[in-house]
């Protein structure tokens, strides 16, 4: 619901802060005091595009909304002009238009002529009529299956393309595979082989720095093992004198061990080149290194393309018993969205028929007697709502064949026309705004269309601008809307009104005056209501 709204400046509006019941409100006042301001304000911070003047700034917060843009619970956006430019906020943040409408599409709604767009939607026909009609159910069913016939044809597609191309693929994916296979390849061989090829092509360097090395260890004369010798056998003879020199001494006799180990070592490698098993390698390499070239993978990938190869051989082979199961499970599908289809339409048929006589019903009753409401359902190609296309029709005169709302309705008639939906459907966004819903409207009927409004209020928060003293007493909170002459300048003061404010402003809307006899009448009225 819309529960705030803070306009810091708009046109003659300034610094005000509206907090809205979550049922019925309304906005009253005199003849040319601009009721229509505070919609003009909603439909301002909505995007739509009106005069600009620099500073305005207003900011509309919603509270219990659940949607992927609401911060637990709370929607919060505004507009302002900077500059000569529109600037967006979306929870204090920047934002694009585009965002601020995909965050309140569901959230509210504008009833009247210069704002009513969903009620000429077809597709939001369909779905009024579709939840009248309580086909969430079958709907849900016949899309799994309509999805799912689309997922199979797109297969039998494929198939079919792929098909023309079977033998060719086979005959080019077994030779890469026989190729694979023959060279056998296993994990972690190529690093193996180049740790291995790349010894062997250093061969001579290693043969000369070993020999070096042993000579210095222990072959040349003071070599490093003759000399730790003599250091161990010194410090032996004084090891008893002092724990620190027998920890010393323990520990040159294992550098001495390692000494010994790592002569021996490098006495015992292989130094000789094999240039057979030398020309091995370099060939397996080249081989290795071809394929990884030619595939544009790495070895690990090299690895898996075995794996693939066989996968995609063996899909292909068995290509050609797929196609016919995959046309039988097609055709069978295909009668049964058929048949699901032609369902959804019938029963939207039926119900169509209810709906229109209830909604006909609120429109006499709200003084368009002469009104005709039809839903009309036409056949179309099949897609993911089934084979209908919904549209309402109307016509506000006898004589005349009713025509899609958008190329006739007037303004009133509009928000007429979306009150009766709204009731008879119980199909709505959270909060919902109503311009010019009452225009030439009074007596019994405006009495009639104040039941309504208070009856859609129990489901949705319902905003409206009226003249009618009938809507105004039902109201859950009444603002009173008037001009001042400050500083001077005109500007606009809205406030909301109670007990004798709400007495006076009843009886001037009951009479266009405020004396004795219009409170009494006023009232009366409050009284009935209450």
């Amino acid at each position: 619901m819309l529960s705030q709204i803070n306009i810091k400046k708009f046109l003659y509006i300034e610094n005000i802060t509206l907090n809205l019941s979550k049922n019925l409100n309304v906005f009253t006042g005199e003849t040319g005091v601009g009721k229509s301001l505070i919609v003009d304000a909603i439909s301002f911070v909505l995007g739509e595009k009106q005069k600009l003047n620099e500073g305005d700034f207003v900011e509309l917060v919603f509270e219990n909304i659940q949607n992927e843009f609401s911060e637990e619970g709370t929607l919060i956006t505004a507009r302002e002009i900077r500059n000569g430019k529109s600037i967006y906020f979306l929870n204090g943040r920047r934002a694009t238009l585009s965002t601020i409408k995909e965050a309140t599409k569901d959230v509210i709604e504008i009833h009247g002529q210069h704002h009513q767009q969903k009620l000429f939607s077809p597709d939001y026909h369909r779905e009024i009529i579709d939840t009248f009609s309580n086909l969430q159910n079958i709907l849900s069913e016949f899309q799994e299956k309509f999805f799912k016939l689309k997922e199979i044809e797109k297969k039998e597609k494929e198939l079919k393309e792929e098909q023309s191309n079977r033998l060719r693929e086979l005959d080019i994916l077994q030779y890469q595979l026989e190729e694979l296979e023959e060279l056998n390849l296993q994990e972690n061989e190529k690093e193996i082989l180049e740790q291995e090829y790349n010894y062997l092509s250093n061969i001579q360097s290693v043969k000369q720095i070993v020999s070096e090395s042993l000579i210095l260890l222990n072959e040349s004369e003071n070599s490093t093992l003759d000399n730790l010798g003599i250091v161990i056998k010194n410090l032996d003879k004084i090891s008893e004198i002092s724990p620190e020199i027998k920890n010393l001494l323990n520990e040159l006799e294992e550098a001495k061990a390692i000494v010994e180990n790592v002569s021996y070592s490098l006495n015992n490698l292989d130094t000789d080149f094999d240039i057979e098993k030398y020309n091995q390698i370099e060939e397996r390499l080249n081989s290795i290194n071809r394929l990884e070239r030619k595939y544009n993978v790495d070895f690990e990938k090299l690895l898996e393309l075995e794996k693939e190869f066989r996968e995609r051989i063996d899909y292909l082979k068995n290509m050609e018993f797929m196609l016919p199961e995959i046309e039988k499970e097609k055709k069978e599908l295909e009668v049964e969205v058929n048949q699901l289809a032609e369902k959804i339409s019938e029963i939207r048929k039926q119900k169509s028929k209810i709906f229109d006589r209830n909604v006909q019903k609120h429109l006499e009753e709200l003084a368009l007697k002469d009104s005709i409401f039809k839903t009309e359902i036409k056949e179309k190609s099949i897609d993911r709502f089934g084979k209908n296309k919904v549209q309402f029709l109307f016509s506000g005169n006898k004589g005349f064949e009713p025509t899609p709302i958008n190329e006739t309705a007037s303004g009133g008639e509009i928000s007429r026309i979306s009150l009766a939906v709204k009731l008879v459907s119980k199909n709505s966004v959270e909060s919902m705004i109503f311009d010019e819903i009452d225009t030439g409207i009074g007596g019994k009927t405006a009495l009639k269309m104040a039941k309504k409004l208070k009856e859609l209020s129990n489901y949705f928060q319902v905003i409206l601008i009226t003249h009618l003293p009938q809507v105004a007493v039902l109201a859950d909170k009444h603002f009173y809307i008037e001009k001042e002459f400050k500083e001077g300048k005109t500007v606009a003061k809205v406030s909301e009104i109670h007990g004798t404010e709400k007495e006076k402003e009843i009886a001037r809307m009951l009479s266009g005056m405020v004396n004795e006899k219009s409170i009494k009448f006023a009232k009366e009225l409050m009284s009935e209501v209450e």
